[in-house]
């Protein structure tokens, strides 16, 4: 897609560049180790221009909310919806919260999903971020992978059509090697995650002008 350079979605205080309107990428490594963190913090807008959907499927709405905050975002639930497929029996944060009965309900997930992006357009936000956290549990749900492969590609495929950006997570330690090089090929890019020496790395697959090497990432403000 191409897109005026003012266009580009940026990701402050991240040692990555800029990513055209439509992109979307799968970050992996493990999820306690700073996967799910850079997820979070690749959806994180601080112009206050832009809409955020999260699928929290491995947390409840809750708990998401509050790392979402924790690692630099805002909780604004005027521009900000959540999919809850985990449900942990905490009071969600506010009624831009909706609620699937578990993380197998692909269809059902699909469906809010869609709610909250046509929710947040109708509102004046064009551009929309949106973050899978994590895609473990629709893999652990379902039979096998080629439900949850569909599911993100249509998701992706939203998020090129809509001129968003869209962040997935993986742990690919928890799942077959071939599992996972099968999600990736849903997506333009992939983030490499990994806990260093002096804290958080990353490297970037398939995206230009992204490091390529392993690079200090600078802890959350």
């Amino acid at each position: 897609m191409t897109a005026r350079q003012d266009d580009r979605y940026a990701f402050d205080g991240l040692p990555l560049g800029p990513v055209d309107p439509g992109t979307s990428v799968i970050v992996t490594g493990p999820v306690l180790d700073g996967a799910r963190e850079l997820g979070l913090r690749l959806l994180r807008c601080d112009d206050g221009d832009c809409g955020v959907v999260i699928i929290a499927a491995d947390s409840g709405a809750a708990t998401t909310a509050e790392d979402f905050e924790r690692y630099g975002g805002t909780f604004d639930r005027n521009r900000v919806g959540v999919v809850d497929c985990a449900q942990d029996g905490r009071e969600p944060p506010a009624d831009c919260v909706s609620a699937v009965g578990t993380p197998a309900d692909l269809t059902g997930i699909g469906i809010e999903y869609s709610g909250h992006y046509e929710r947040l357009y109708a509102a004046g936000y064009e551009r929309v971020r949106t973050g899978i956290l994590t895609v473990t549990p629709l893999l652990v749900y379902s039979e096998d992978v080629r439900p949850v492969y569909r599911f993100l590609n249509t998701v992706t495929g939203r998020i090129d059509t809509a001129g968003g950006v869209g962040a997935c997570v993986v742990d690919p330690k928890a799942h077959d090697e071939q599992v996972v090089e099968s999600l990736v090929q849903c997506f333009d890019g992939r983030i490499h995650v990994r806990s260093g020496d002096e804290g958080l790395e990353l490297r970037v697959d398939g995206l230009p002008d992204q490091p390529t090497d392993w690079t200090a990432v600078d802890p959350a403000a």
